[in-house]
C-alpha cells in the first residue's frame, strides 16, 4: 500500500499484481465504511487467474485521509478514477481493463460509467447500492435531503447491522474488530448516493459496456430489485442472483461460485 496525492486527496492505493504479466486488470471500489485492504484474499483469487487488480480507499475510508463517513462530490471522485484508469493503461498497454464496485461502491461505478463513459472492456457490480433493502422512516429521509445541502459533513450512526454481511460467523467478527472500518455516515455521502441511484435507475440504458450485475437474493442491505432495474434496461448486462446470498458475496458462503462465475464471464471479454 502506498499513499498518493489525486484530486479527492492523499489516497490509499493497493496493487495486488500477479507474478507474470496479467492478461487483465481490474480497478476495485470497496464499500462503505471499509476499506480495500479487506479484500486481500479475495484478491489473491484473481492473482492465480492471471488476473491483477488496483485498489483504493475511498476518501474518509481506511487509510486515505479525510474525516472518517465524509467524502467530497461525487465528481471529485471520478476524477480521481480517471486519472487512475489513465495511469493503469499507461503502465500495462493492451491489458484489457475491468472497472468493479461493490455495494457503496457499486453505486459510485454505475454512476460513474454513466457520467464519464470509460474506454473499458467491462464493468462488474456487486451488491450495488441503488436503493437500500428496506425503506427508511420518511422523516429521516426528509432531514436527510435537507441536510445534505446545508450541512453535508454532519454524521450520524449508519444503522448497518454487522450480522447482514455474511453468513460466515467469522467473516462478521474480523469485521467487528477491524480498527479501519467504522460505522458512522455524513448526510452528504448519504444524500450523494441517494441522487446517484435515482440517476442510475433513469439512465442505465446509456451503460453500453459489457456490463456484470450481482447481487444475493437475501441482501438486507442494498436492494437486488433495484440491481435487476438496471440489468433490464442496460443493453449488455449479464445478472446472476445468488440464493440466500447475504450482502458481501465475496465473503458469504457462495464466495467460491461466484468467484466463477466472475472469472467466466471475465474470459469471455478477453
Amino acid at each position: 500500500m502506498e499513499l498518493k496525492e489525486y484530486p479527492s486527496g492523499k489516497t490509499a492505493v493497493y496493487n495486488f499484481k500477479t507474478t507474470d504479466k496479467p492478461k487483465a486488470i481490474i480497478l476495485l471500489v470497496h464499500g462503505f465504511g471499509e476499506h480495500a485492504g479487506r479484500y486481500h484474499d479475495w484478491a489473491a483469487k484473481f492473482n492465480e487467474e492471471g488476473v491483477s487488480l488496483r485498489a483504493f480507499d475511498l476518501p474518509g475510508h481506511g487509510n486515505s485521509e479525510g474525516r472518517r463517513g465524509v467524502m467530497p462530490r461525487f465528481e471529485v471522485l471520478y476524477d480521481t478514477i480517471d486519472i487512475m484508469i489513465k495511469d493503469i493503461a499507461a503502465e500495462l498497454p493492451r491489458v484489457p481493463q475491468f472497472i468493479y464496485g461493490h455495494s457503496l461502491g457499486g453505486g459510485i461505478v454505475l454512476d460513474y460509467l454513466i457520467q464519464r463513459k470509460p474506454d473499458l472492456r467491462g464493468a462488474i457490480v456487486t451488491s450495488p447500492w441503488i436503493r437500500l433493502a428496506y425503506e427508511p422512516p420518511r422523516i429521516k429521509k426528509l432531514i436527510a435531503s435537507v441536510v445534505s445541502k446545508i450541512m453535508p459533513g454532519m454524521t450520524q450512526p449508519s444503522g448497518l447491522k454487522t450480522e447482514d454481511l455474511s453468513r460466515d460467523p467469522k467473516v462478521v467478527e474480523s469485521y467487528r474488530n477491524d480498527p479501519l472500518v467504522y460505522g458512522t455516515i455524513s448526510a452528504g455521502i448519504f444524500g450523494s448516493i441517494t441522487d446517484a441511484g435515482k440517476e442510475i435507475l433513469s439512465r442505465a440504458s446509456e451503460i453500453t459496456l459489457p456490463l456484470l450485475l450481482v447481487h444475493g437474493r437475501d441482501d438486507r442491505i442494498t436492494s437486488a430489485a433495484a440491481t435487476m432495474e438496471v440489468a433490464a434496461a442496460a443493453p449488455k448486462a449479464t445478472l446472476k442472483l445468488w440464493d440466500g446470498g447475504y450482502h458481501e458475496l465475496h465473503n458469504d458462503l457462495v464466495r467460491d461460485d461466484h468467484f466463477d462465475f466472475i472469472i467466466e464471464w471475465i474470459e469471455t471479454l478477453l
